[in-house]
């Protein structure tokens, strides 16, 4: 990681914002919303029944849990109307998570790559779908964590920072809650930045279950869930630290 920052710094570049202020126990948990053309074809097709859990959304809102959603603009337009009602939610903030969520950079956890040219659109077409539902799109979080210099490059200069984080709960594939509950406390600090997913469907079958425990596990070592833009509002950007 410190290598990483040494190379983004001599080119210019500020790094992934991973979390934010350790002073105060103030924690954002984010979800990805992740939508392939395969993922859609399989919706089409009836293969699989549904990628909007709206039980999670519901959790979220009976346990008043304050969120952030990274959404792919096919995921938007798979679901325009739960969309909609996620950016009129006062509990919850949306952010892009590109269009098609490719690889930006290869190898990717077998996400398709996508060429250097279409790679402004993957962001500015999700950017702008946001904008459809009144959002204004401050945050970009590369589809796996997968970037080059040159990707962070482009997306700085079409004026988004981009937001990683520094604990995963791994819930996709993760069919045991306890592994995903595990990751998540064994990790959390001041400031940070959780990533989980909320595309639901057949590769994310424990991630509500696992919430159901983490919420008031969390609470009960005396965390406040806030959106990212409250997290690091005040304080400016946390990087690689």
């Amino acid at each position: 990681m410190w290598a990483l920052a040494v190379l983004l710094g001599g080119l210019g570049l500020a790094a992934p914002i991973l979390h934010g202020p350790r002073q105060s126990p103030q924690i954002a948990l984010t979800f990805d919303a992740d939508m392939t053309p395969g993922m859609l074809q399989m919706l089409r097709m009836g293969k699989v029944r549904s990628y909007n859990p709206t039980e999670l959304y519901r959790l979220l809102e009976q346990n008043q849990v304050r969120a952030t959603f990274f959404l792919s603009g096919l995921w938007i337009e798979a679901y325009p109307e739960q969309a909609r009602a996620l950016a009129q939610n006062p509990l919850f903030e949306l952010e892009n998570h590109s269009y098609s969520h490719p690889g930006f950079a290869q190898p990717c956890y077998g996400l398709p790559g996508v060429a250097p040219a279409r790679k402004a659109d993957e962001v500015l077409k999700t950017r702008a779908l946001l904008e459809g539902l009144g959002v204004k799109n401050r945050y970009f979080r590369f589809p796996g964590g997968c970037y080059a210099p040159e990707d962070l490059a482009l997306v700085e200069r079409l004026g988004l920072q981009v937001v990683h984080w520094d604990v995963a709960g791994e819930d996709g594939g993760q069919a045991d809650p306890k592994v995903i509950v595990r990751n998540v406390l064994g990790r959390v600090r001041n400031g940070s930045i959780v990533v989980l997913h909320s595309q639901g469907g057949p590769r994310l079958p424990a991630t509500l279950p696992a919430l159901r425990e983490l919420i008031p596990a969390l609470r009960a070592r005396g965390f406040a869930f806030v959106k990212l833009s409250e997290l690091l509002g005040s304080e400016g950007p946390f990087r690689l630290r």
